[in-house]
């Protein structure tokens, strides 16, 4: 017969020790007792007391009748629930999960008390690591039934990174039997963190760093700096050239042809440049492109310069003999205004000495007629040309007449928009600039002519819109790159840093429209998509107070109202956004937060800012798409602060690509598995 007894979970402490005290003088007399095998590798201590001398799963029985539960041999600790080679559990996260199985002779349910203990530096077991709040330090787990695996979950802030510990168990049935031992020992080891950034303390008064508008090479215009001399000759005979018949009674052809820049023509620009006998023109409207002795086919967002070589040739039919050749290096730059509607162009054309093995033209007027005009494809307000300095007309090749000349024009946006929607797309236009060249000669073989060849060259784009102001217009193609102020919001920095770096690999972000100034959220893009409707996929409400890491360091001497907030990379404005749907053109698509790199900013008790993965979870794999991170609020909405004026100052429109630039982690390797520097 056995005596039941009705639970009580927290009795008074007084009670609990008197009665387990005196359980525990019975139970080691009594008869019916089951005893637990020894099943792990590291033997109890000898003076350790019974479980019933620490009564956490509730008062034992005074009766001495009954067959009392076991802990199994089965004791594990997770996840992952793996071992190494000497059989210590690897758990990925420090909240572990214990479990055991637990076998009651009588078939009544029965629970499991965990108890942990530190493991010593030579492997023994040591002091018993208690647990806050919870009696006696232990663990208890629910009530299962006889041969189910019971288990526990360790609080946060309990168990530490990098460390090894031990647990064993005991059971505890409906009855108020207590099993007589304490089961073997299982050991199992935290990981070690993965994400350690010491940062500097955010300074509030560092100034904010520009934007980034470093230079970058223009689509379609090729410079060949620091390219082999047989990557140069091969990509230099690259290009297009057309011939027709120079007249109907003519035997000549007339020919003219493009091709890249190479750094051999940069040379030949400067031997040309240096003759006594150059007439030079004024220098450009970009200064910027040419120092050094390079003319690079760079632009920003408001400013471009573009290079090539324009050839022409009188040939015989067949295009095996020549009456004529010479090459002419060829600047174009153009300004943009970004609050106006304004454009300028300016060109130069100046001859190159004439390459080895190709025949001049002869010293004769008219040997060489140009003419070089900016095409405009659509949204100008009148047909541009250029206005030259002089005459683009040479009586020979260049080593006999090598005046350059440049020409320069102003031309106008039109204005026009569809303005169906309040989309960007609808608010802005893109214009194509190409110089069309043509060519005729007055070269006695060619004669009688009556005709000239033409060639259009490679195109820059232009767009312009009324979505900022009322006028504006960039070079859409060039990514300007948002800096983050790592001085005065490190943590921020150093998870966009993180994720940029390791995950995205420096790709450039998208960005995502969001409204008119008062207007509707989502309103400037197709999607109607509100931009907060991404971040709350990654941070909902409330996430960083009631699920954040609660050791987030808050700022109340900068703001004294200082929160823990959630910070999210890549920004919710952004098509790369975890919560940016796939249905609406989103790259990274998760369902919630918890599939990003978990992360947040402490300062430690010795006084040093840490940027950690959080250790409560897995650990990054890297195969990650977003990075979610706990952090002041302060540094939150300062770092996100400047998102706006950036996107205003580089007219940013609808699924614009840019940049992000986070300066300050030259000290980390984004290349390791696991991430440890010091910023400071």
């Amino acid at each position: 017969m056995r005596v039941l007894r009705l639970r009580t979970r927290r009795p008074l402490g007084l009670y609990r020790r008197f009665a387990g005290a005196l359980a525990a003088g019975i139970l080691l007399l009594g008869p019916g007792v089951a005893v637990a095998a020894d099943t792990g590798p590291t033997p109890r201590p000898s003076q350790e007391l019974p479980p019933s001398a620490t009564p956490a799963a509730g008062p034992a029985s005074l009766a001495r009748a009954g067959n009392r539960p076991v802990s199994g041999k089965n004791l594990s600790a997770g996840p992952q629930f793996t071992q190494d080679a000497s059989k210590v559990w690897q758990d990925d996260r420090t909240m572990a999960v214990l479990k055991n199985t637990v076998t009651d002779p009588d078939g009544d349910k029965a629970n499991l008390t965990f108890k942990i203990h530190d493991v010593n530096a030579d492997g023994t077991v040591g002091a018993q690591v208690e647990i806050p709040g919870e009696d006696y330090g232990v663990l208890v787990s629910p009530m299962v039934a006889s041969g189910k695996t019971a288990q526990v979950t360790v609080p946060q802030k309990v168990l530490k990174p990098g460390k090894t510990y031990a647990f064993q168990t005991s059971g505890y049935d409906a009855t108020g039997l207590y099993e007589t031992e304490w089961s073997a020992y299982a050991k199992f080891k935290i990981r070690s963190r993965i994400v350690d950034i010491k940062l500097p303390a955010p300074n509030k008064d560092a100034a904010n760093p520009e934007h980034d508008t470093t230079w970058q090479q223009v689509p379609g215009w090729q410079s060949y700096e620091q390219q082999t001399s047989r990557t140069q000759t091969a990509e230099a005979g690259a290009g297009e050239r057309h011939c027709q018949p120079a007249g109907a009674d003519s035997h000549a052809r007339l020919c003219i042809g493009s091709r890249p820049a190479t750094e051999a023509d940069w040379a030949r620009v400067a031997q040309a440049r240096s003759a006594a006998r150059m007439s030079r023109a004024a220098g450009p409207l970009n200064a910027n492109c040419e120092s050094g002795g390079k003319y690079l086919s760079i632009f920003t967002r408001d400013a471009a310069c573009m290079y090539h070589i324009w050839s022409v040739e009188v040939t015989d039919q067949t295009e095996q003999d020549s009456a004529g050749y010479q090459e002419f290096f060829t600047a174009y730059h153009m300004k943009t205004s970004t609050t106006g509607d304004e454009m300028q162009l300016w060109s130069r054309i100046t001859p190159l000495p004439v390459a080895e093995g190709k025949q001049p033209f002869p010293a004769i007027p008219g040997a060489i007629k140009l003419t070089l005009i900016p095409q405009c494809s659509t949204g100008c307000s009148q047909k541009p040309y250029y206005s030259w300095s002089g005459s683009l007309v040479w009586n020979g090749s260049g080593d006999i007449d090598s005046h350059e000349e440049t020409g320069s024009t102003t031309v106008k946006w039109d204005g026009k928009v569809s303005g169906a929607e309040k989309w960007d797309s609808e608010r802005s236009t893109r214009i194509a600039f190409a110089p069309y060249a043509t060519f005729a000669t007055n070269v006695p073989e060619s004669m009688p002519t009556d005709k000239s060849q033409g060639l259009i060259g490679s195109e820059v784009w232009v767009r312009c819109d009324t979505v900022y102001s009322a006028a504006g217009c960039v070079f859409p193609d060039y990514l300007p790159g948002y800096a983050f102020n790592t001085a005065k919001t490190p943590a921020a920095a150093a998870n966009a840093w993180l994720i940029n770096t390791k995950l995205r690999k420096g790709e450039p972000l998208q960005f995502l429209a969001d409204r008119y100034t008062n207007g509707v959220h989502g309103e400037r893009n197709k999607w109607t998509r509100d931009p907060d409707a991404n971040r709350k996929v990654i941070c909902p409400d409330g996430w960083a107070a009631t699920y954040g890491h609660p050791d987030t360091t808050k700022l109340p001497e900068i703001a004294a109202n200082d929160t823990a907030s959630c910070d999210e990379f890549p920004f919710a404005s952004t098509y790369q956004s975890g919560g940016m749907p796939e249905r609406m053109d989103g790259t990274n698509q998760v369902l919630t937060g918890d599939e990003c790199v978990q992360t947040y900013a402490t300062k430690y008790s010795d006084g040093v800012w840490r940027f950690w993965d959080d250790e409560r979870t897995s650990g990054p794999d890297w195969s990650e798409v977003c990075g979610r991170s706990a952090m002041s609020n302060w540094v939150n909405t300062t770092a996100g602060s400047r998102i706006s004026s950036f996107a205003s100052k580089f007219r940013l429109l609808e699924k614009d690509k840019y940049w992000v630039k986070v300066t300050g982690f030259e000290k980390c390797d984004a290349t390791q598995a696991t991430i440890k520097c010091d910023i400071r």
